[in-house]
């Protein structure tokens, strides 16, 4: 979509990607999981399976950075991608919203329980 820019390192041209090109989550909006009750970040999945509810992930919330603005000599909160929060709406209720870390999200994925359509 974007073009490569150009630099120069010694006599050589090397082409960087577009920042604009990159991801902000590592699972793309509209991926269908089973989430899961009991995902530990060091063990997996500590419970049996359930398939019983389909969540859909609708979208990734950037984090709040702090940043030194030297003209005012104070910290201001800068918003930066690359989120590790997601908000998921259950495809059974569509009322229950919840924020779920991505690390429960590739533990569900990495166990197979994404919805394929």
């Amino acid at each position: 979509m974007y073009p490569p820019t150009p630099r120069k390192v010694g006599r050589k041209t090397v082409y960087d990607a577009d920042p604009r090109e990159r991801q902000i989550g590592t699972i793309p909006v509209g991926t269908i999981l089973y989430i899961q009750d009991g995902v530990n970040p060091l063990r997996g999945l500590t419970r049996d399976v359930v398939c019983r509810e389909p969540w859909i992930v609708e979208a990734w919330l950037p984090r709040d950075y702090s940043k030194w603005d030297a003209s005012s000599r104070t910290f201001k909160t800068v918003r930066i991608r690359g989120g590790h929060l997601a908000i998921v709406r259950s495809l059974r209720n569509r009322k229950r919203v919840r924020t779920v870390a991505d690390w429960i999200l590739l533990a569900c994925s990495d166990a197979g329980l994404e919805k394929f359509s």
